[in-house]
């Protein structure tokens, strides 16, 4: 059964509960103020969407699209309903959302030395098992690496770019732009 989902606007009334959420779910480097989410959740190819089932607040999904590609940029579930399957339960509904859509998110890259390591690793196996797999792209953004993974065909990275562009308009898609690299990680320098 589809949880129930209802539009994020800077008017929910849900608002403090999910910022709790999105500060909790995401590390600093990794959040845009949510100021800016609610302003870009205003166009027609961003959805800022929180679900419910039975009046508690589950989770959130935020993504935007572009043709047929949907590049989901957060998803997180509240802690108290983690490993319960929602988090498999959100990505349906995404799913289902848009049937004919390639989707692509990004993770942390699994970086065996680094602090995280195993989380990264069991976030990983958890978008596999959902359906997802490696692109075969690796992209640096703001100063974190991640694995792009996609799920219902390739994805090239020039899709990916005009998305992006278009997501952060211009000059901010230009100055903020992030680089790809093949799934073999990059050299330090190339930071």
């Amino acid at each position: 059964m589809p949880l129930i989902s209802e539009s994020v606007t800077r008017h929910s009334t849900v608002l403090p509960e999910l910022k709790m959420l999105y500060e909790e779910a995401f590390p600093a480097n990794e959040r845009a103020p949510l100021s800016i989410l609610l302003r870009k959740a205003r166009k027609p190819y961003v959805d800022f969407w929180v679900y419910y089932e039975q009046d508690m607040m589950i989770g959130f999904t935020y993504l935007a699209r572009r043709d047929d590609l949907v590049f989901l940029m957060y998803l997180a579930v509240d802690p108290r309903y983690r490993s319960q399957g929602y988090g498999s339960r959100l990505l349906e509904q995404v799913r289902l959302a848009h049937p004919e859509c390639r989707i692509m998110l990004n993770i942390e890259n699994v970086e065996p030395d680094k602090p995280g390591a195993e989380d990264r690793a069991r976030r990983r196996r958890f978008y596999l098992r959902n359906g997802y797999e490696g692109s075969g792209m690796l992209i640096r953004e703001f100063g974190v690496l991640y694995e792009a993974l996609v799920y219902g065909g390739a994805v090239k990275p020039d899709e990916f770019f005009r998305l992006y562009g278009r997501f952060m308009g211009f000059p901010l898609s230009v100055l903020a732009r992030p680089k790809i690299y093949p799934s073999t990680p990059p050299h330090s320098t190339d930071a």
